[in-house]
């Protein structure tokens, strides 16, 4: 699993922090308006419906940007345990397929040391995967036989 730089997670906690501020202005600019109509409406004074309307947003603005960054944040560490607590994976092997593969490698006649090389890289991680167990033998006969037919080459 790759980890996470600090400067990585310091500006992904940035992004996250400007995006919250971002949703609550917009709210807030919509809530304001409509608390103003309503002061305005019970009060029938435009002076009154502005100061309640903008004392009340403002307390309100920062009470919910605080919500909103505290629960991104529980959200984001609820999430990133999930992952890590998740370790089962469910892999099948196609056993014949990747003996066929293997087979065809033995057989690959090449001059050119990146493919030879990829070859031998192929096999060498077959026959380390511990799953692969049962099918080692076909893979270690086929690697031999590829080792054996490139013996002689001079890659440069």
């Amino acid at each position: 699993m790759k980890k996470i730089k600090w400067k990585e997670k310091s500006t992904e906690w940035i992004e996250n922090l400007k995006e919250s501020f971002l949703k609550s202005i917009i709210y807030r600019v919509i809530t304001i308006s409509l608390g103003m109509l309503v002061a305005f409406i019970i009060t029938g004074s435009l002076a009154a419906a502005l100061s309640l309307g903008i004392i009340t947003e403002t307390v309100q603005f920062f009470n919910y940007f605080i919500y909103e960054s505290v629960w991104t944040n529980f959200h984001d560490k609820r999430l990133k345990r999930k992952i890590l607590e998740t370790k089962e994976v469910n892999i099948k092997f196609d056993f014949e397929l990747i003996k066929d593969i293997s087979y065809d490698f033995s057989q690959t006649d090449t001059f050119v040391k990146e493919t030879h090389d990829s070859i031998i890289r192929f096999f060498e991680r077959i026959l380390e995967n511990t799953n692969l167990g049962e099918i080692h033998e076909s893979i270690l006969r086929d690697k031999s036989h590829f080792e054996l037919k490139h013996k002689q080459r001079s890659f440069k």
